[in-house]
């Protein structure tokens, strides 16, 4: 004899509370899932802006850094004419005359269009009275020339004497972000009149 399998058709009853979301329930849902989109837009935007500020800062160093050899090529230069003409200043066209563009507490500012052409400007006074920098559209390179479109960074000098052998170059970078955030980068450094260290 052979038995008829019997399938039951079995329903699934859900009751009427778990019968779906609410509309609460979907709102809260919704409300998380963009709090937290929101937070990882946030994160992208912030790196985003910490990115342009290190690329800020270290265009600052460079053009700081830049400043103190411009500096340092003059008064290298000044050295070798004295060593073959065996006359002259070691700070000359730099800080040995009141009449020179850098001389003691004075605020100037520099510009090398080419490794023949370092030029010192007298500022209007003391910080925070120098030109802004301007930059060539096809070399990229940093300068004071009137036709190239301006910068947000502003380069300025000043020379203290310490002895007859020793001065100290100070070099401040001011730049801006945005409309109110103003940010500085000062760097220190000596040089020293070398041709009276090395006769010694």
């Amino acid at each position: 004899m052979i038995n008829k399998l019997k399938i039951k058709n079995f329903k699934l009853k859900i009751p009427a509370k778990q019968a779906g979301f609410t509309v609460l329930e979907s709102i809260v849902a919704i409300m998380v899932l963009s709090l937290s989109i929101s937070g990882a837009f946030s994160a992208v935007q912030q790196s985003l802006s910490q990115s342009i500020i290190a690329k800020d800062e270290i265009k600052a160093f460079y053009l700081a850094q830049e400043a103190i050899e411009i500096i340092r090529n003059k008064r290298d230069t000044n050295q070798l004419s004295i060593i073959s003409t065996g006359s002259g200043n070691w700070l000359d066209g730099i800080s040995a005359l009141a009449g020179d563009s850098c001389y003691f507490g004075k605020t100037c500012r520099a510009d090398a269009t080419g490794p023949n052409n370092i030029y010192l400007y007298s500022c209007s006074g003391s910080w925070d009275s120098c030109e802004i920098l301007r930059q060539d559209s096809t070399t990229f390179l940093y300068n004071y020339d009137a036709n190239d479109p301006t910068t947000n960074f502003k380069r300025e000098i000043q020379i203290e004497s310490i002895n007859a052998n020793e001065v100290a170059v100070t070099v401040r970078i001011i730049w801006t972000k945005g409309l109110i955030i103003t940010r500085e980068f000062k760097v220190k450094t000596s040089l020293f009149n070398w041709i009276r260290k090395i006769r010694e």
